[in-house]
Formats: C-alpha cells, sequence, structure tokens
C-alpha cells in the first residue's frame, strides 16, 4: 500500500522572486547589520516529527515533490541574538503543547484519546504564533506581488512592524488582531456528514502537512501556518472573529484540545478551501513512486506502523464510508 510522506512549504520558501536575499545584511528583527544566522521559517521540531512518524525518514516539499529532502527550508534572516529570543518561545512550545498532544493525546493514526483534554500556556504561547506569522511575512517582499491590492500590501507591513516590536518587548500586545490555536485529528473518528467538496486526502492534509501564508478573500485577511496536526490562524480584517472561544490565545490561559470552531474562516479554509488547493499539486512521477515503494519494503514494520500510511488509510475508509453513504448524522 502506497503512502506519501511530506511537507509543503508555501512558495514563499522555494520561489527566488520576492525572497529577502541570503547574505550579510540587516537582521529582520533587531534591524542591526550584522552576521545572520540560518533561521527556519517553520520550526525544525515540526520537520523532526514529521520525519520520525513518517514511513521513509524523508520529506518533500509542494514544489518540488520529486525530491527527497531532510530538513524543512531555511533563510539567513536573524542574528544570533534575535535567533535566540525566537527559540525560548519555541522550546516551550514544542515541550509543552507540541508534544504532549502528538505524543499523547493523539494515538498513532492520529486519532483524539482524550488524554489531554485542557493545556496551559503563558504568553509563550502567542510570542510563538506571532513569531512564526512575523517570519511568514517578512521572509517575502509582497509589494512585488501584482496579485494582491495595494490596501492589502500596505496592511500587512504595518502589522509586521507591530509584530517586530511585540517580539521584542517593546510593545505589550499584537495591535488590533487576536490570534487561534486549531487542534487537528483523523476524521475517521468524527460524526457528522461531511460536504460534498471535501478533498480525498483530508487526512493526510490535516495530519501530515506543514503548510502557511497570507490569506485574503473579500474583506477578509489574516495569516495562517499549519505544524502537522495543530494550525494558527492570526486576524487583521476583520479584527476580530465571533463564537470562537475554544481556540483564542490571550497572554495567559488554558485551551482545549476538543475544540469547538463555528467561523467559516477557520473551518471553511482548514477543511475544504486550503486541502483542495494543496493536495493536487502534488504529484509524483513514475520513477518517484518507485523509488517510495521500495523505501516501504525496507522496512515493513516502520511502514505499517507510520501516521503517514495510517492517514493514507483513514482516508480510503472515509471514501469508502462516502460512498456507501455511512457517514453517520
Amino acid at each position: 500500500m502506497l503512502a506519501i510522506n511530506y511537507t509543503l512549504p508555501n512558495h514563499w520558501l522555494e520561489n527566488k522572486k520576492g525572497m529577502i536575499p541570503s547574505s550579510k545584511s540587516k537582521c529582520a528583527l533587531c534591524l542591526h547589520r550584522t552576521t545572520l544566522c540560518e533561521s527556519h521559517i517553520i520550526p525544525s521540531f515540526a520537520y523532526k516529527w514529521l520525519k520520525e512518524t513518517s514511513a521513509t525518514g524523508y520529506i518533500r516539499g509542494g514544489i518540488n515533490p520529486d525530491i527527497r529532502k531532510q530538513d524543512g527550508p531555511k533563510l539567513k534572516l536573524l542574528c544570533e541574538k534575535c535567533e535566540g529570543i525566537l527559540n525560548k518561545a519555541e522550546t516551550l512550545f514544542a515541550n509543552n503543547i507540541f508534544s504532549p498532544y502528538v505524543n499523547t493525546e493523539l494515538d498513532d493514526s492520529g486519532c483524539a484519546t482524550g488524554n489531554v483534554k485542557l493545556i496551559q500556556y503563558n504568553e509563550w504561547l502567542l510570542r510563538f504564533i506571532i513569531s512564526i506569522h512575523w517570519r511568514l511575512l517578512v521572509s517575502r517582499d509582497y509589494s512585488t506581488n501584482n496579485k494582491r491590492p495595494a490596501k492589502v500590501i500596505e496592511k500587512l507591513n504595518t502589522i509586521k512592524e507591530e509584530w517586530r516590536q511585540f517580539l521584542l518587548k517593546e510593545k505589550t500586545n499584537t495591535g488590533e488582531c487576536e490570534s487561534h490555536i486549531v487542534f487537528l485529528q483523523n476524521m475517521i473518528t468524527g460524526r457528522g456528514r461531511l460536504p460534498e467538496n471535501i478533498n480525498a486526502k483530508i487526512n493526510y492534509y490535516l495530519l501530515r502537512v506543514i503548510d502557511g501564508g497570507p490569506v485574503s478573500r473579500k474583506k477578509e485577511i489574516s495569516i495562517f501556518s499549519k505544524i502537522g496536526p495543530i494550525a494558527f490562524f492570526t486576524t487583521i480584517i476583520p479584527s476580530k472573529l465571533r463564537k470562537t472561544v475554544d481556540s483564542r490565545i490571550r497572554m495567559k490561559g488554558t485551551v482545549k484540545t476538543a475544540q469547538h470552531l463555528s467561523h467559516s474562516l477557520l473551518t471553511n479554509f482548514l477543511f475544504i478551501t486550503r486541502p483542495n488547493e494543496v493536495m493536487p499539486k502534488m504529484k509524483f512521477s513514475d520513477k518517484q513512486w518507485n523509488k517510495i515503494e521500495a523505501s516501504y519494503k525496507k522496512d515493513l514494520k516502520r511502514t505499517a506502523n507510520s501516521m503517514s500510511i495510517k492517514a493514507y488509510e483513514s482516508d480510503e475508509i472515509l471514501k469508502a464510508m462516502i460512498k456507501n453513504k455511512k457517514i453517520t448524522e
């Protein structure tokens, strides 16, 4: 049985046009001219987990899926001091939220167990979310993107400066926006009728894909990111989302892993729009399929127990249930 393990960095990472030059230059955070480090936009612990729970131990990008990789993309973006500032929040998030969720709350198939119902957090969680979304913005010059209206570009430039000051603790808030965390899981155990336009590989997207970037539609602007089965949204316009108490992140508090989500910006985008944009692009040559299959055969036990295979199997079961109209009401 075949399955594909990959990460999906957005075009802002692999398209040379619009990227910030990787050279000794000004640090994007403190703005001092100094030697820059190679920085992950999405933290390295996410890629490490993805490899450890894969069938092959490799990852694949969304731009060139035929090429296997050992790590996520990096840019020379921050100085050593600023890299350390952001790393503090990353470590706290990895130890207090990511690891408990993927290792204790989710089973090997990505299904929720109820073992981790509430997670306590402090200001490091908001700083972690903003640090990713800020890096998504500063890693690309959006003024070169003619597809986005001028007002959207202006708003993105304004908010990334506010977030820069927040990360340096020069501001005590993130401006007129709010951030959300969404805990994802295998949909095979869910109840209710699925929408007809749901992607056939929805579980693979929810559990196995790393993704992120600005989202703009009509009068809405937000930044989203996703590291495996945990997603983040930071709103810009409108600044607040109604009926999203379970996912809203403040300077400190508790957050549920079993959430009730009702706002269309979160539900439609995460479960319908984005998977349908992403998954059809993942096409492999016959040569790569042969290599993938050969990798599976080298360690059949690892392959059978990997989350990537289990996500694939869940999608096959889900398709059969939809076809036979056995999705429960």
